[in-house]
């Protein structure tokens, strides 16, 4: 948990889904946008947009 909330304040939103997608990559696959941007710190557009860079 500590990690977890070292790493909401240190990383941009991009570094965080690029960690998330590296780590936990079938958390990508199965949960919904809203509750990954949730978990990221971001606002869903926000996650659509830097989904759209990385792919």
């Amino acid at each position: 948990m500590e990690k977890y909330a070292s790493t909401l304040n240190s990383e941009t939103a991009k570094e965080k889904y690029l960690r998330l997608l590296r780590e936990q990559p079938s958390i990508i696959q199965k949960a919904a946008i809203q509750h990954i941007a949730s978990y990221l710190g971001v606002t869903r557009e926000t996650l659509s947009r830097i989904r759209k860079q990385v792919l």
